[in-house]
C-alpha cells in the first residue's frame, strides 16, 4: 500500500476536509468565471441600476442589479457542481439523494441570500471608499464565497451528506 493511501486511511476526516476544499476551489473557479461573464457581458446594460425587487429589498439586498443577478446565477452553478462532487467523491454519501438534495437546496438558498446581502454591503463600502474596480470586485467575491464555508462544511458533512447507519457499521 502506498504511503499516500495509508495516510488518507489513517486520517480519513482530514482527507474528507481536503477533498471538500479541492471541490470548493474547483467550483469556486467555475462560479467566478460564470459571475464575471454575467456581470460584465450578459448584464452589462444593467450596470448602475439598483435592484428593484421587494423580496430582495426586504432582505436588505440593495446592490447593483448586474452584480446581484450575476451572483445568483453563478452561485447556482457553483453550488450545483459542489453538490455533485461532494456527494460521492468527498463524503461518499449513501443517504437518499432526494432528501439530501432538498436539504442542500435549503442550505444553498439561505447561503446565497446571506452572501448576496454581504456582497451588497461590501460593494457599497468599497464604493464609498473609492474602490470600484476589478480587484475590489474579486476581493469581495472571495469574501462572500469563503465566509459561508464556516457553516456549509459542517452542514454537508454531518447533516446533508451523511452516510446511513448500515454503511457506517460495515466500515467498522
Amino acid at each position: 500500500m502506498s504511503k499516500f493511501k495509508t495516510f488518507t486511511e489513517e486520517h480519513e476526516e482530514l482527507w474528507k476536509f481536503v477533498k471538500f476544499c479541492f471541490a470548493g476551489v474547483f467550483s469556486f473557479g467555475i462560479q467566478y468565471i460564470v459571475d464575471v461573464f454575467f456581470h460584465y457581458v450578459v448584464f452589462r446594460g444593467l450596470q448602475g441600476q439598483t435592484v428593484d425587487n421587494d423580496v430582495l429589498r426586504f432582505l436588505g439586498i440593495d446592490s447593483q442589479m448586474d452584480a446581484a443577478y450575476a451572483y445568483f446565477i453563478a452561485a447556482a452553478v457553483g453550488y450545483t457542481i459542489s453538490f455533485i462532487l461532494n456527494r460521492k467523491v468527498t463524503f461518499g454519501s449513501n443517504n437518499g439523494v432526494t432528501s439530501s438534495f432538498i436539504m442542500y437546496i435549503i442550505m444553498v438558498v439561505a447561503t446565497v441570500f446571506i452572501a448576496a446581502w454581504m456582497k451588497g454591503i461590501f460593494t457599497a463600502v468599497a464604493a464609498k471608499m473609492g474602490y470600484e474596480n476589478k480587484i475590489s470586485d474579486f476581493i469581495i467575491f472571495v469574501l462572500v464565497t469563503t465566509i459561508p464555508f464556516l457553516w456549509t462544511y459542517p452542514l454537508q458533512r454531518f447533516v446533508i451528506m451523511k452516510k446511513t447507519a448500515e454503511e457506517v457499521a460495515e466500515e467498522e
